[in-house]
């Protein structure tokens, strides 16, 4: 398998496409994707703190990409931080103790954070990111802000449609549980730019096989997203990868990972810079400064294309795309 990354042309090419599409989604497209936050119009005005102090809440810090962004995060922020791990059954954390350390705000990474922040923490300003499809979250308050863990639905269906503009049909398996929000906002989307999406609700791992064939009989891709419930364990990631390989019906997803599976196309989430992101955020509130998007999408993204998959399904891609590729796969 030989990996072929894009020369500086490219990549300048490539780079300023997204820095004008980032654009235009944050500022046409994100009020529309959003949904109704509770805000308190009696918040006083933001003012700058002195001297801060920071409680950062990590799910699981063994999770890869959970320490990532808490790496990133460490490396980007300039007062003190106080961390805590979640997931180390060998910590017993004294909330008292915590609750008196008097943080000026709670950066959370991952679900279970959040929810421990939200359960103890919940008058200060909290920021969160890396959690599965935020919009399932209660409405957030006025003193919550985050960065999503999905890029903008528009930006992977506008990556399908410019690299394989034939592919008119993609397949979706999604829960309820998890990315039902998820789905619906693709699917608009999706048709937007003239492309149908058809999804298929599964509610546990035994009904993701039968959803999968239903999908293969009517669709001309299928697009992994990132859902527990779907893909509940390697071993069933790989069962759905054979599957489509089978039928020779390309793979999108959202994890580099994938590629090497067997996805044809991976448009996934720049894990580093939502740390960094995060951080910016979390300066800029205790500098005082407004926040205009409570939620932000992810700034960056890095793109992958299996070449060698492209060819043996005897699909047709548009090569002038391809400037728009991190990484071809050959």
């Amino acid at each position: 398998m030989k990996t072929i990354k894009s020369n500086k042309k490219t990549s300048l090419l490539r780079g300023l496409f997204f820095f004008f599409f980032s654009l235009f989604v944050s500022g046409v497209l994100f009020s529309c994707a959003q949904p109704e936050i509770a805000l308190n119009t009696e918040v006083p005005p933001p003012q700058k703190i002195q001297n801060p102090k920071i409680l950062l809440i990590n799910s699981n810090a063994e999770v890869e990409k959970y320490s990532v962004v808490q790496e990133e995060f460490r490396k980007t922020v300039s007062c003190p931080v106080l961390e805590i791990d979640l997931g180390d059954k060998k910590e017993n954390y004294d909330i008292i103790k915590l609750l008196s350390y008097n943080a000026d705000l709670v950066y959370c990474i991952g679900g279970k954070a959040y929810s421990f922040a939200g359960k103890y923490f919940n008058e200060k300003d909290i920021v969160f990111s890396s959690i599965i499809n935020w919009l399932r979250l209660p409405s957030l308050s006025q003193k919550v802000y985050g960065v999503s863990n999905e890029l903008h639905a528009r930006m992977p269906i506008f990556m399908f449609r410019s690299v394989f503009p034939d592919i008119k049909k993609i397949g979706m398996l999604y829960s309820q549980q998890y990315t039902s929000q998820w789905f619906e906002k693709s699917r608009e989307q999706a048709s937007e730019l003239g492309i149908e999406i058809i999804g298929s609700a599964v509610s546990d791992k035994a009904s993701v096989m039968p959803a999968l064939r239903q999908l293969l009989s009517e669709a001309d891709a299928i697009w992994l997203i990132s859902d527990p419930l779907v893909i509940s364990e390697k071993k069933y990631l790989f069962e759905i990868l054979k599957k489509c390989d089978t039928n020779k019906t390309p793979v999108f997803s959202y994890h580099d990972a994938f590629a090497k599976s067997g996805a044809v196309l991976t448009v996934s989430v720049d894990t580093p810079t939502i740390g960094r992101q995060a951080a910016n955020i979390v300066m800029g509130i205790l500098a005082g400064e407004k926040i205009d998007e409570k939620v932000q999408f992810p700034a960056g993204s890095h793109i992958i294309l299996n070449l060698k998959k492209v060819k043996a399904y005897g699909l047709k891609y548009n090569k002038n795309a391809l400037g728009l590729i991190n990484n071809i796969i050959k």
